[in-house]
Parts: structure tokens; C-alpha cells; sequence
């Protein structure tokens, strides 16, 4: 329930006037093709109209009447005990406050800047890392400094069978280092991936990774003159080595050994074809003649 008085139509239209606002009323009971008529003129009905009134006749009636509002609303006392002068120098005050606000607020305001978000930059994708298929490698140090790393087969239960072994330091013999080597000192496997499965790293650089840490703890501070990579896959996960089947090279890992790089073991065992040629490949080791 709204409690401000309402004000009276008199005082309405006096604050309207001093304001310099005319107002205009739609024809009564119909809106014809003649427009708004101003608020003090007679209002033409429509049933005037469709009697065929006069047009001129109503228009003149009309500024009679106009003419003569004027003078009879001057005479007459504002209701709410107001004076015409009063409600007349109150609309005037609030026309004059109205323009004061209208140019204060053309007047320049100083906007605080909005911070700048910071721009997100897209993160780099990740790097694919190059997989590579499961293996499994043996690692053998012998006392005259030769470093043997060796493919074996996947299959389960592949180890350094008793044969394997006895081939393995029959190479080494033959390399006339000057002492006579019965097996090696340490011996170890490598699997990669350690954790076998879709859920283990399968990665070329983890497995290069952890052939490196194992190699290392396996040799620690021991002397390595030579180093023979058996196998084809005995290669795979060895850094910066740039080696052709069958010759002999050297690699970041062992800068001071001369590294080799022919058959497994298993494929002299399988093919023994082979054993000439690998012989034939480690002629550039063989002490006695370098």
C-alpha cells in the first residue's frame, strides 16, 4: 500500500507548464484521423464527429475556450493550500535543478582503469616419447676390462645357460689380453620395461636411462679396455653410438674403449656359420696384434 499523497491534477499540470512541458490528450472515446488535441481544448467525441459536426465550428470553440483557461486558472486557489506563485517558484527551482545536474553530469569523470587479466598461454603438448619393444640384455665384467652385453631371447626362463657362459669367456680368451679368464666378476640381467604391461614405462629414453644407471653400478670405479655389444638389440638403448653391424667404434659412455659391435651368443650357438665371421670381426681387439 503506497503512502505518499497523490498529487492533484491542477498542481500536476502547473509543474508541468513551468517546466516548459505541453501536454496533449487523445481525442475522446475514438482516436480519428485529426490527431491529439491539447489538454485545455474541448475534447471532440466521436459521436460528434460521425453526426457531421462542423470541423471549423468545433475548432473555433476550442481556442475560445483555450483563451479564456489562462486567465480563469490564475484566479483559482491550488489545492494543498498552495498559492499559484508558490507552486509556480517550486517548478521553477526544480527546472532549475534538473539543468544543473544535466551539466554537471557532462562534465568529465575520471574511470579507474579495470585491471588487465593476465593472458593464458596455452601450454606446451607433451612430448611424445619414442616407445620401444620389450628386451632382455646380460651384462658381463671380466677382470682384464671387458665390458659384455648380450641379447638374450624373451622367452620366459632365458638366462646365461652353462653353454652360453663357456662361449662367452672362450671370446674374451681369444682376445689375448694376457690373462687367462675362467667366468666373469659381476654379472647381471637388464628388462625393459621393468614393470611389464600396458601401465609400464616402455619409453627409448627411460630405458636408455636405466641401462645407464645399471651399467654404472655394475662397473663403479673397474678398468674397461673393451666393450662387445652382442646382438642386434644389444644397441638399442645406448646413447650416442653411431656403429655399424660387425665394426668397431667407440661410444660417449666408454670414451678410453675400444667398443665392438657383431652375433649374439644365441646365434652362434643357432648358426655356427657365424662364429667365422664374428671372429673375423674382432680381429681390430685382438691385443697381440695392435
Amino acid at each position: 500500500m503506497s503512502l505518499h499523497q497523490v498529487l492533484p491534477e491542477a498542481q500536476r499540470l502547473a509543474y508541468l507548464q513551468a517546466l516548459g512541458v505541453t501536454s496533449w490528450l487523445p481525442v475522446e472515446g475514438a482516436l480519428c484521423s485529426y490527431g491529439a488535441y491539447y489538454d485545455g481544448c474541448p475534447v471532440a467525441t466521436a459521436d460528434a464527429l460521425n453526426d457531421g459536426a462542423d470541423i471549423e465550428t468545433l475548432t473555433a470553440a476550442s481556442a475560445e475556450q483555450v483563451a479564456s483557461e489562462p486567465e480563469q486558472a490564475a484566479t483559482d486557489a491550488p489545492p494543498l493550500g498552495l498559492s499559484i506563485a508558490q507552486v509556480q517558484q517550486q517548478a521553477e527551482q526544480m527546472r532549475a535543478d534538473l539543468v544543473a545536474g544535466v551539466s554537471d553530469s557532462d562534465s568529465p569523470t575520471q574511470v579507474a582503469a579495470a585491471p588487465i587479466a593476465p593472458v593464458a598461454t596455452a601450454e606446451p603438448a607433451p612430448e611424445v616419447q619414442e616407445s620401444i619393444a620389450p628386451l632382455h640384455l646380460s651384462i658381463s665384467w671380466y677382470q682384464c676390462g671387458v665390458l659384455v652385453i648380450n641379447e638374450l631371447p624373451l622367452q620366459d626362463g632365458a638366462a646365461m645357460s652353462g653353454s652360453l657362459a663357456q662361449l662367452q669367456t672362450a671370446i674374451i680368451n681369444a682376445l689375448d689380453l694376457g690373462t687367462k679368464e675362467v667366468m666373469p666378476q659381476t654379472q647381471a640381467d637388464f628388462f625393459w620395461p621393468l614393470v611389464p604391461g600396458p601401465h609400464g614405462d616402455n619409453s627409448k629414453h627411460g630405458g636408455t636411462d636405466a641401462l645407464a644407471y645399471q651399467i654404472g653400478k655394475l662397473l663403479q670405479d673397474k678398468a674397461l679396455t673393451r666393450v662387445l655389444l652382442l646382438g642386434q638389440r644389444s644397441i638399442d638403448l645406448l646413447a650416442d653410438l653411431d656403429l655399424d653391424f660387425g665394426t668397431v667404434g667407440s661410444c660417449s659412455m666408454w670414451p678410453e674403449a675400444k667398443v665392438l659391435f657383431t652375433h649374439s651368443l644365441h646365434e652362434l650357438l643357432k648358426i655356427p656359420a657365424n662364429k667365422a665371421a664374428t671372429w673375423r670381426h674382432m680381429q681390430p681387439l685382438i691385443a697381440s696384434k695392435n
